[in-house]
């Protein structure tokens, strides 16, 4: 391989992170536009490919809508149909030939690295690879587009990537595959956002399930982590065939085995020579003056794809063919010229600051908004509105800066333009008619949000219907919501922007604001038609949540706010300040006499929310100011000790405990810290507690006392612990009766083994199982069964929801374990429980193999009992076919009688069954000649 000069990934990302000025937005000093010197391509190496497993029968198709949701995967479909609608086609189509190319496309996995300086047409390329690779139905393509031009910086990241890759990976045919559903049932059902480590993990089991996949990553240079996702596509490679384009070179030469450069090439001019000839097609210009352009625009490339778009603007603007050649003998040489001129061309260059600033991609209507709010006037005006905008016609917005896609979305037309107006070196160019200011930008846009909320301040200004606010005031929630933020950017002392901090009191001060205004459409980016005037939140308690440390002081000092107001979630400023981590807030209110200990809201008390959220200083703070270590204040955790155990912060704990804390309290969810230590597999804080003398068998609480949790959590080393100290291993507690039936339930052999080895009774009754081995048996754990079991648990035992073992297990289809069981003895013809006996339960849950095994073992076909009278009535109530033909071939009697639905026969037309039992109508009771009898 060898040397490359172009600059790599980690040389790039190396000097954003050693220059403390540089933001998200930043780039090296000029390494955009730097040209990008040849490279040499590595041999072929041939691999053979396979076709790609569609085993989608055993993906879960539970949850998926709820899954989607909570994984909010950014959509990379935005940028591809871009991408395709402006890409000429028949473009791009050289790299289907280029060897490297070849090579990959052949291969089972690797990746392919395709390298070209900015604007040198990576993203088209990208759309044809894409293009080329979903038109074969073999194999599954995925791709990601990372995008700078975001700003709320999600197609930016490591995790926005992981998300949205196992989307696609793993919902398939409105199914979930096992592994993206179990994390999802980790991450508590969707209540929690998974780890990074959780994503990548995931997205290693099933890119291994669907392997080969194609996956096609574009502008990895403007990932914010991109050595992060080499990581991450590091543990991939083996499963997928990666196609990467960027600007810079991969990190190591290990991370690429082909690699791709674009520069000024034969295939570059025919493809800006195709792309010219379409964009001037309909101008019919003659031949000569169309080579002209063609030749003129290759010769200045210099390789760049972008530089070519911006000039075609200018070009066909010329009405005739003399002003053509003028104008490309005028044209600008780089792109920094390019965007200078078309800045001084833009009328509204605060729409530049919005876009560059703006926490939320903004829409054609929004923009419409901000262009009518008169800073100078400090109003908003409605006639000022643009027309254009309105009717859809962007002509206001200069295309060589600004773009709008197919979801109206206005962002720059190429990341380029960003990085040119954040770079140092831009603003010399273009200080003259744009002064790239974060301050001022920010200031600008607060003064706009605030502008703009203040029209919403007396009754009926709003509209009582969600859809028709935001037709009406489409940029009322980014307002609402975000003007604090862009209020905050401006640094502490931002009594120095005085407009906007002017604005900020006058909104405040208003309580008709309140009541009528912004706050009925802040509160979680939602607009809420009608506001109950009780569950108005006060100015100062708005401020806290917000973390307007300096608004807040001056709304206190002009004694306009009550320090202790009640209200909202959280009860008081104090303890959302507290549950926010706002130190300097809960400063502020202590500094003017908030009452450290009042109750109410979310956690009861300032120092309860400050534990739970793991706010040490914080803590510290109100112990300083005498707030009671043992308050019971209600709220989930009864008590500061109980919720820092909860979650794990070992030097909170310390801290309280060094206060006095009562490590015995009772109270809360889990009854006690220790039991909620050990929920949570909270080691260090479960020793900690047990030296301050918990009680390890305390009972009360959500699992009933310790161990009980620790062994459902599937805490091995606490259970451990707490057996130790002498906990109650048979104490009769919480849904799953005892220990040893929680941890069975929940399939942890482990902890099971060591309960019993400490003497656990493995046919302990009690608890929604009834006992241990009824658990285990209908979770499908085949070796914890062998173990209780060997340990003499009770084959026979009756109780819990299914009756016995066996019949759990025929309900949930283990069978497996239904034969060990019956080789154990289990009796096939137990009665008790929902269905009534285990056949009865095989046949309702459709599971024929198990109704063919249990009938081997003597199963009485005619049992009679439970919800469906006899298994010939279930089966058929159930419209299983062949089931029925298996208990018919087994002498069921067609006509017994019994159950909910009378006899086999009525359940099958009740279900419109039609075929069961031959003549059987849809609508009516049929009959079955020489058989059944009505």
């Amino acid at each position: 391989m060898t040397e490359r000069t172009e600059p790599s990934l980690g040389r790039y990302f190396g000097e954003r992170q050693s220059n403390p000025q540089a933001g998200a937005d930043s780039r090296v000093v000029g390494a955009s536009f730097d040209g990008a010197s040849n490279f040499s391509m590595v041999n072929p190496q041939f691999q053979a490919a396979t076709n790609i497993q569609n085993n989608y029968h055993t993906w879960n198709t539970n949850n998926i809508s709820d899954i989607r949701k909570w994984l909010k995967a950014p959509d990379p479909s935005t940028n591809f149909v871009a991408s395709c609608d402006k890409r000429t086609p028949g473009t791009g189509q050289w790299i289907f030939s280029d060897p490297q190319f070849v090579e990959w496309r052949e291969a089972t996995s690797g990746m392919l690295w395709i390298q070209g300086k900015v604007g040198s047409g990576k993203t088209f390329l990208s759309a044809a690879i894409i293009e080329n690779l979903q038109a074969n139905q073999a194999f599954l393509c995925c791709y990601y587009y990372f995008d700078n031009r975001d700003n709320s910086h999600t197609k930016t990241n490591a995790r926005g990537l992981l998300q949205s890759l196992l989307l696609q990976m793993a919902t398939r045919d409105e199914t979930v595959h096992p592994a993206l559903h179990e994390l999802y049932r980790k991450s508590n059902h969707g209540l929690m956002e998974p780890t990074i480590a959780g994503l990548s993990a995931t997205l290693e089991v099933v890119s291994k399930d669907l392997s080969p996949v194609y996956l096609v990553l574009d502008a990895m240079d403007e990932c914010s982590e991109a050595i992060d996702v080499l990581k991450h596509l590091a543990h991939l490679k083996e499963n997928l065939c990666i196609a990467v384009t960027s600007r810079y070179l991969a990190e190591t030469v290990d991370d690429a085995s082909w690699y791709i450069h674009l520069d000024d090439t034969e295939s570059f001019r025919q493809d800006v020579a195709k792309y010219l000839k379409d964009k001037f097609s309909h101008r019919k210009l003659q031949p000569e003056l169309l080579n002209e352009i063609v030749d003129h625009l290759n010769e200045s490339a210099q390789g760049q794809f972008r530089w070519v778009d911006c000039q075609v603007t200018v070009l066909q603007r010329c009405k005739t063919s003399k002003a053509v050649r003028e104008a490309l003998n005028k044209l600008p040489k780089t792109l920094a010229e390019t965007y200078t001129l078309a800045i001084e061309r833009m009328n509204e260059s605060t729409l530049l600051m919005w876009l560059i600033y703006a926490i939320e991609p903004l829409s054609v209507a929004q923009v419409t908004e901000i262009l009518a709010v008169d800073l100078d006037d400090q109003i908003f005006d409605s006639e000022m509105r643009s027309l254009e905008l309105e009717n859809g016609t962007y002509e206001i917005l200069d295309s060589t800066l600004i773009t709008v896609d197919v979801k109206k979305v206005v962002k720059f037309a190429h990341n380029s333009v960003k990085e040119f107006l954040t770079q140092t070196h831009a603003e010399v160019n273009i200080r003259k008619v744009f002064e790239v200011n974060e301050h001022l930008a920010h200031s600008m846009i607060c003064q706009t949000c605030l502008i703009y909320l203040l029209q919403f301040n007396k009754e009926g200004m709003l509209p009582k219907k969600v859809d028709m606010f935001k037709k009406s005031f489409p940029l009322g929630l980014y307002a609402a919501k975000h003007w604090p933020s862009h209020m905050k950017s401006l640094g502490d002392d931002i009594v120095k922007h005085k407009p906007a901090n002017d604005l900020a009191m006058s909104l405040l001060k208003d309580r008709s604001q309140l009541m009528f205004g912004w706050k009925r459409f802040s509160r979680r980016g939602a607009y809420q038609p009608a506001l109950d005037s009780r569950r108005i939140q006060g100015q100062l308690y708005c401020m806290a949540g917000l973390n307007m440390e300096r608004i807040a002081e001056q709304l206190l000092g002009e004694n306009l706010v009550d320090v202790n107001c009640k209200g909202g979630e959280d009860g008081n400023p104090l303890q959302l300040a507290c549950r926010r981590g706002h130190w300097d807030f809960v400063q502020l209110l202590l500094n003017h006499k908030a009452d450290v200990n009042a109750q109410g809201g979310l956690h009861g008390t300032a120092l309860q929310a400050a534990s739970y959220d793991g706010k040490k200083d914080i803590v510290q703070l109100l112990l300083g100011h005498n707030a009671r270590v043992n308050a019971k204040g209600g709220g989930e955790y009864g008590n500061a000790l109980q919720a820092a155990s909860w979650v794990g912060k070992n030097d909170i704990v310390q801290l309280l405990l060094e206060h006095n804390a009562d490590v015995k309290a009772q109270g809360g969810k889990y009854g006690n810290a220790l039991q909620a230590a050990s929920s949570q597999g909270n080691m260090d804080i479960v020793q900690l507690l047990l030296v301050h003398k918990a009680d390890v068998n305390i009972q009360g609480g959500y699992y009933g006392n310790a161990l009980y949790a620790a062994s459902s959590e599937g805490n091995k080393n606490i259970v451990q612990l707490l057996l130790e100290h002498n906990a109650n291993i048979n104490a009769q507690q919480g849904e799953y009766g005892n220990a040893l039936q929680a941890a069975s339930c929940k399939g942890e052999k482990d902890i099971v083994q060591l309960l019993l080895e400490y003497k656990a009774d493995v046919n302990a009754q009690g608890g929604y199982y009834g006992n241990a081995l009824q658990a285990a048996a209908w979770r499908g754990n085949k070796d914890i069964v062998q173990l209780l079991l060997e340990h003499k648990a009770d084959v026979n035992a009756q109780g819990g929801e299914y009756g016995n073992a066996l019949q759990a297990a025929s309900c949930e289809g283990n069978e497996d374990i239904v034969q060990l069981l019956l080789e154990h003895k289990a009796d096939v013809n137990a009665q008790e429980g929902y269905y009534g006996n285990p056949l009865h339960t095989a046949s309702s849950e459709r599971n024929k193999n198990i109704v063919q095994l249990l009938l081997k073992h003597n199963a009485d076909v005619n049992a009679k009992g439970g919800k469906y009278g006899s298994a010939l009535q279930a089966a058929s109530c159930k419209g299983e076919k062949d089931i029925v033909q298996v208990l018919l071939e087994h002498n069921a009697d067609v006509n017994a009688k019994g159950g909910e639905l009378g006899n086999a026969l009525q359940a099958a037309s009740w279900r419109g069954n039609k075929g069961l039992f031959g003549n059987t109508s849809l609508d009516f009771v049929g009959i079955l000649p020489g058989i059944a009898t009505i």
